[in-house]
């Protein structure tokens, strides 16, 4: 899990994610929103890694259009979960290499204060880990846990992670990291 201040932090941090996942010989899985991407994008490619060949092994999914399959009026729905997500980590983690995923799903429940479904989203991500090998990076704005009332959700959170961690640039993103 990685708390961010800012689009850039973002970009900076998925792209070196991303790129080391590539230098280790894994797919790339991208659920990002089409603004985020963009900027993930140009990071990359800034840093040398060619995403536009059609032999690349990327796949983008836009995260706000694969959330709306998950949920059922407005609460995750475990069978969409399994018919979506599952099974596009199912697949993609069967294919040689590894499997590296970025994924803002549950940044999406945090922004709208619904820390809730944010975990049961977590939840949801560990179970699959436990199915299937794949390293996860899940991207959350810092912003969300400042009001300290939320100080409980973050640490929800941060329990369903193996670290938690933040750009040095990310000053509100350290800052919650380490108190």
């Amino acid at each position: 899990m990685q708390l961010f201040d800012a689009p850039r932090s973002l970009a900076d941090a998925v792209s070196h994610f991303l790129i080391e996942g590539r230098a280790q010989g894994n797919h790339l899985l991208a659920i990002a929103r089409a603004s985020n991407w963009e900027l993930i994008r140009a990071y990359l490619e800034r840093r040398g890694l060619a995403i536009d060949d059609a032999t690349d092994p990327l796949t983008v999914v836009d995260a706000r259009k694969l959330r709306t399959r998950m949920v059922r009026r407005g609460v995750l729905d475990p069978s969409r979960m399994d018919d979506t997500l599952g099974g596009m980590i199912a697949e993609l983690s069967a294919a040689s290499g590894g499997l590296r995923v970025y994924s803002e799903l549950v940044e999406l429940f945090a922004e709208e204060g619904n820390f809730e479904q944010a975990g049961a989203l977590e939840d949801y991500w560990n179970h699959l880990q436990e199915k299937y090998r794949f390293t996860v990076l899940c991207g959350y704005s810092a912003a969300h846990f400042a009001d300290p009332k939320n100080s409980p959700h973050l640490r929800a959170i941060a329990d369903r992670h193996g670290a938690i961690k933040s750009q040095s640039s990310d000053s509100l993103g350290t800052w919650l990291t380490t108190r």
